[in-house]
């Protein structure tokens, strides 16, 4: 007599997905080929996720990649301009400016941050760290999009710059913050606690100012115009 099957706990059911995956992984890792199932699923769903990467990041270049580019939409081409100008300004410019210019530790010393007090070194390396996952996920999430955008939607070589100028940006815009956000917390060690946090949520906001300028409406209407150009 056949007995019963016991039934598998939500532990049991991670433990085997994980088991599963390093299996595939190990199967696979040195016999991969173009007629490779497990590697052709591999790269279908990696370019799913970029995809989706790419309809959840609706920052304004995307909107620009996208845009009616005609006279019979001259206030979305105005308003497109208008933001681009914008971001662009914010998220590299800004921070560059603060960089060439160092004016948070032009008056000090030196730029060495062992002179602050214990509570601002703390203070400081917990925010540090904030700002570098944050970082990781403009890597993973923003720049993919933008790199799936790239690589397999063909809209002209003008609507193209749109997406290379985006790509650029962001990682300029990611060198200036760190180094600007570096120079801040040294020439304002002394101050008050509460302006090292404001100062890390600006240069955080630097990093996501082409996301912010968009709203709902227009985050909406991009969404529908990738996801429409960009089809399994």
């Amino acid at each position: 007599q056949q007995q019963p099957t016991k039934p598998q706990s939500a532990l049991d059911i991670l433990l085997n997905l994980d088991k599963q995956a390093a299996n595939l992984k190990a199967q696979h890792k040195n016999n991969a080929s173009n007629e490779d199932v497990v590697c052709a699923n591999w790269a279908r769903s990696e370019i799913q996720s970029a995809r989706s990467s790419a309809l959840a990041t609706k920052s304004i270049f995307t909107h620009c990649f996208i845009a009616p580019w005609s006279s019979a939409s001259p206030f979305r081409c105005v308003y497109a301009v208008a933001m681009l100008f914008l971001a662009i300004v914010i998220q590299v410019v800004v921070p560059f400016i603060i960089l060439i210019t160092r004016q948070p530790i032009i008056d000090l010393p030196n730029g060495c941050p062992n002179q602050s007090s214990p509570q601002t070194k703390v203070i400081g390396f917990a925010l540090s760290l904030y700002f570098v996952f944050q970082t990781l996920q403009l890597c993973l999430n923003k720049l993919r999009g933008l790199g799936f955008l790239h690589s397999f939607v063909d809209l002209g070589f003008g609507r193209s710059l749109f997406i290379k100028l985006g790509i650029l940006s962001q990682l300029l815009g990611m060198a200036g913050a760190g180094g600007a956000q570096y120079m801040l917390f040294i020439g304002n060690a002394d101050g008050a606690f509460i302006v090292l946090v404001l100062q890390s949520l600006a240069m955080t906001f630097c990093l996501t100012v082409d996301q912010n300028l968009m709203g709902h409406k227009n985050g909406t209407y991009t969404a529908a115009r990738v996801s429409a150009v960009a089809k399994d």
